[in-house]
């Protein structure tokens, strides 16, 4: 068995650790995997590299999740509704019903794609 073929079940044996549980030790990944100190480090440096994990004194945590971030298309929707008050800003009453309709189409798209992923949209609480 090659080194690279242990490393990935080295690998695999520390995630699965890591989501059973908040954190893990360096002596808690010797264990599971059996490694010696030196390889247990480097196996949890490998993976926080790779942004498996996030590395602690003495251990590791679960990684961080991404930020997130708005979809595209919900960056067209704020573009539209830029532009539309761009148009009415200049009296562009045909330039705003556009922009408005483009904003409406992005909207339902955006709601369509919620109710697929099982996704419901927050809903604005009664004021």
């Amino acid at each position: 068995m090659s080194t690279e073929v242990l490393a990935a079940v080295r690998h695999r044996r520390i995630l699965a650790l890591l989501a059973s549980r908040e954190f893990v030790t360096v002596t808690e990944v010797r264990a599971a995997t059996g490694a010696s100190l030196a390889t247990a480090n480097r196996d949890l440096s490998v993976l926080a590299a790779a942004g498996a994990l996030t590395r602690i004194r003495g251990g590791a945590t679960r990684a961080a999740p991404p930020p997130a971030g708005p979809s595209g298309q919900e960056r067209v929707l704020v573009a539209c509704l830029v532009q539309a008050r761009r148009a009415a800003e200049r009296h562009d009453l045909a330039a705003v019903e556009g922009a408005l309709h483009q904003a409406l189409t992005t909207c339902r798209q955006l709601r369509d794609r919620h109710v697929s992923d099982n996704i419901r949209p927050p809903r604005k609480e009664a004021s």
